[in-house]
């Protein structure tokens, strides 16, 4: 009988309602695509993507990205997407229709072929042997000899700067892939604005303690927890680059508000011969015949000799990869650089399930995750006046130690496979200023591993520096004579 009743009173209650049938229908076809509407021009992809496109790109999506723009869902409209279309895997089929001559000739550039990071990094530690081509680098799931470590390095760690990768998550480094990287506007992948490569565009790869950010008169601080201030309310500072950094003295020619793109022209980026480089008598044309100034001659200074405000002195720069590493170990370096690697360390610390946690790094070439990652950490990382070397040519350039690396790996079940695999080729450069340092006892060990550097940090020339120089030069001409 009570249940008769509540069957009674449910019919009188949808009888009283006589809304709600129609509000179910309403909220039914409000739910579900109407298949009267029609196609418009971007087909019906800006149902989920609000996509913005420059005049000069403004066709259909599937021009580009392929796809079906008459599905209504995800599986069939993406059916054949092609992600990053001007990617080096995809650009001559896409963005060679109508930009062929620039696609031909940038696939033969420094910024394609990498043959520069590669060759230096190869050639420090496998002196005399072939450096690989950025075809043939690929990440190793488990390394059994140097070469093979020091291949995973690059395809896992050193070459995710570049266009064959889409960039770290952070808001600064998120970009294209291949044209893109350089030439749609940096942030949310939906702006599909595409022109000349802006600043941005350049700091998304050129940032950290390399040529760029010194531009903008930036210096990464070191990793640790003790570095990494000011605090804004009790809380780290916002880091767009994935690292923090020091305000020093940007570029004379940044103030003047240069871009990038003023003095690195296209013909720079895009060409058969990748030889070509900017010069300075490119603007500075009335620059006189004084020695340092000449353009050729055994005896020659670059112009940063005398007028970089300052440069960047690495220390020791570990890197060690571990197939399983303790979050503990790393929780005061979480800040590494790397996206990956600081969502690994800060989601596995303090994780009830840390240990069956399985840590891996995405390949930056080919794609693909691999097991372990790739930690670094430096003995000493500061900003420093330049550093002067000479070579057996004659030639005077500020010096870096970029290859004063150490590399180690740690398998999963905490056995060290290599251990501090140093290089075993430097460049042969002799430091020669200033005095304190050119003549100290670590003089030999040093030189093996500064190679000459380009800081952007150009300002009115160091007039001690300066005459120091010229009388290098006087020497260095009279023994040419002799």
């Amino acid at each position: 009988m009570v249940h008769i009743k509540g069957q009674i009173e449910c019919l009188r209650f949808l009888a009283r309602s006589w809304w709600l049938p129609w509000a179910l229908f309403l909220l039914l076809v409000s739910c579900t695509p109407s298949r009267l509407n029609p196609v418009g021009k971007y087909g019906r992809c800006v149902t989920c993507h609000q996509i913005r496109l420059d005049t000069a790109h403004d066709f259909q999506c599937t021009s580009c990205h392929r796809g079906d723009a008459t599905k209504y869902f995800r599986n069939e409209a993406h059916k054949g997407l092609v992600k990053s279309p001007s990617s080096p895997a995809h650009a001559k089929r896409f963005c060679a229709r109508c930009h062929t001559r620039q696609v031909k000739s940038i696939e033969k550039s420094l910024h394609y072929t990498l043959k520069g990071e590669i060759g230096q990094v190869w050639g420090a530690f496998f002196p005399g042997r072939r450096p690989p081509g950025i075809r043939d680098i690929r990440a190793i799931e488990r390394p059994v000899n140097d070469r093979q470590l020091v291949m995973d390095l690059l395809a896992r760690r050193c070459l995710r700067c570049h266009v064959y990768y889409g960039g770290d998550s952070y808001s600064g480094t998120m970009r294209g892939k291949g044209c893109a990287a350089c030439h749609m506007v940096i942030g949310r992948r939906e702006n599909h604005v595409f022109g000349r490569p802006s600043n941005s565009n350049c700091l998304s790869c050129h940032y950290a303690n390399f040529t760029g950010w010194d531009y903008v008169g930036r210096f990464e601080k070191d990793f640790p927890e003790d570095f990494r201030a000011p605090l804004k309310k009790g809380r780290h500072i916002s880091r767009p680059y994935g690292v923090e950094w020091l305000q020093m003295t940007p570029d004379v020619h940044e103030r003047a508000g240069l871009a990038c793109i003023d003095c690195h022209k296209g013909k720079e980026f895009h060409m058969e011969r990748p030889t070509a480089t900017v010069s300075c008598r490119g603007c500075h044309r009335h620059l006189s015949n004084r020695p340092g100034h000449r353009v050729s001659g055994r005896c020659r200074a670059d112009c940063q000799v005398c007028h970089a405000a300052w440069s960047v002195r690495d220390k020791a720069r570990f890197l060690m990869r571990q197939d399983r590493p303790d979050p503990e170990d790393w929780q005061f370096l979480e800040v590494q650089g790397s996206s990956e690697v600081e969502k690994v360390l800060r989601d596995s610390y303090g994780a009830e399930n840390a240990s069956l946690f399985k840590p891996s790094m995405s390949d930056k070439i080919n794609g693909g995750d691999y097991p372990g990652l790739w930690l670094e950490g430096f003995e000493k990382r500061r900003w420093t006046p330049v550093l002067l070397g000479l070579d057996r040519s004659g030639r005077i350039a500020v010096m870096r130690p970029l290859l004063d690396l150490s590399l180690s790996y740690v398998d999963e079940t905490g056995e060290t496979i290599f251990d501090n695999i140093r290089p075993k080729a430097g460049a042969g450069w002799q430091i020669v200023y200033p005095g304190r340092i050119a003549s100290g006892v670590y003089r030999a060990s040093m030189t093996s591993f500064y190679l000459p550097y380009h800081p952007h940090t150009v300002v009115a020339a160091d007039v001690s520096r300066s005459i120091f120089v010229g009388r290098l030069l006087k020497i260095c001409g009279r023994k040419k004579h002799r």
